[in-house]
């Protein structure tokens, strides 16, 4: 990772994925200085993880005691809206959370306006999207390398959890669209948009259910079709003219050119092998799992962000339209799979994701299983 920075860090939501980021933030030179958890087990170890730091059950409070620079949120997504509303109001340096950003379109407008109106970045998710070398790809795409882009496959686009899984997917097939904005959208979820008896959380049945298939228009004429399935490809494909781009989610990445009548291999964007395959479940020296590259390339791009003012590569509006995307889907199964315009008129629409993203673990799975994915991120040791 790359050079010390001074950042200080407040972490609201010490399980799993709020730990590891923090880890990560902190191989990058920043200093983790104070964690919120409502379950006092999880943030007693965090806290000891992390060198005796403050620890706090209300966020508010940790707000008027703490000095720090960047929020790093690791909420479900009931929550996290919320907080990174109140993180703004801080006039904070930054602002790193999950997806999905929210349940409903009205939580994430109010979100990313609360940062948009203070000049506050807000990078949301460890995504793919932060990938050097996927902002390599579009800069050779935008370049001309294939010619001009036509369309977009979007392969395995989140099976049952379009807006936990499928929003990694589609921010990355928003990027070769040159996140123009996405004026329509047709498609169908896999169970029945209607159906009271699917899901077990919301009784008017938002709850997520996945996609069957999608198909999305850009205002700049590109089109994008959502494939459901993981089958021999599972990434995004680019169809240009002269040309193919596919990137798979296992970082491979291959470019094609037309010749003549066939495609023609002529070069790959990743190295390989890609240390992303290895990394899980290994520890360093200091008894820490190492971080995944997907997730140091996410806090490193957020960083460089803050460093030179620019703007973060995966931020809570590409998060907040991947939500409408998804939403949008639904609507148009309920209407009888017709076209429907973006933006949705009613912003009170959400979509509620699995039990374990929208409430959290401890209170989806238990606290025995909350603890035991915090407790693997670091071999035992004795804290003093």
């Amino acid at each position: 990772m790359t050079a010390a920075r001074e950042y200080r860090i407040a972490v609201i939501g010490c399980g799993s994925h709020g730990t590891r980021l923090a880890r990560a933030f902190e191989l990058a030179g920043c200093r983790v200085v104070s964690g919120v958890n409502r379950g006092q087990e999880g943030l007693d170890l965090f806290c000891r993880r992390f060198g005796g730091i403050p620890g706090y059950n209300d966020y508010r409070k940790m707000m008027t005691e703490v000095e720090f620079d960047i929020a790093l949120l690791g909420l479900p997504v009931d929550v996290n809206a919320e907080v990174v509303e109140a993180c703004a109001k801080e006039g904070i340096r930054g602002i790193f959370s999950e997806k999905p950003v929210a349940v409903t379109l009205a939580a994430a407008d109010r979100a990313v306006a609360a940062c948009a109106s203070r000049g506050i970045p807000w990078s949301a998710g460890d995504m793919f999207r932060n990938a050097p070398e996927l902002w390599e790809a579009r800069r050779r795409v935008e370049a001309g390398e294939i010619g001009e882009v036509q369309s977009i496959n979007i392969y395995g686009c989140g099976g049952n959890q379009m807006s936990g899984q499928g929003c990694r997917q589609l921010s990355d097939g928003f990027m070769f669209a040159s996140d123009t904005d996405v004026d329509w959208v047709v498609g169908a979820v896999d169970g029945d948009p209607a159906d009271r008896e699917l899901g077990h959380i919301d009784q008017h049945s938002d709850n997520d259910q996945g996609v069957a298939f999608g198909i999305l228009g850009f205002a700049n004429g590109i089109t994008a079709h959502l494939h459901r399935n993981i089958a021999a490809r599972n990434g995004i494909e680019v169809l240009g003219s002269d040309g193919v781009l596919y990137i798979g989610q296992s970082r491979v990445g291959k470019i094609w050119h037309r010749r003549g009548k066939e495609l023609e291999l002529t070069g790959s964007l990743f190295p390989c092998p890609d240390p992303a395959q290895v990394a899980l479940q290994e520890y360093d020296e200091e008894g820490w799992e190492i971080p995944r590259t997907r997730m140091t390339d996410s806090v490193d791009a957020f960083l460089e962000a803050i460093d030179g003012g620019t703007p973060v590569k995966c931020s809570g509006a590409d998060m907040r339209k991947a939500l409408e995307v998804v939403i949008a889907i639904r609507e148009s199964h309920r209407r009888g799979i017709v076209k429907v315009d973006l933006p949705l008129e009613d912003r009170s629409l959400g979509l509620v994701p699995s039990a374990r993203r929208y409430i959290g673990r401890r209170a989806s799975e238990g606290t025995e299983a909350f603890l035991a994915s915090i407790e693997k991120h670091q071999q035992e040791k004795e804290y003093p």
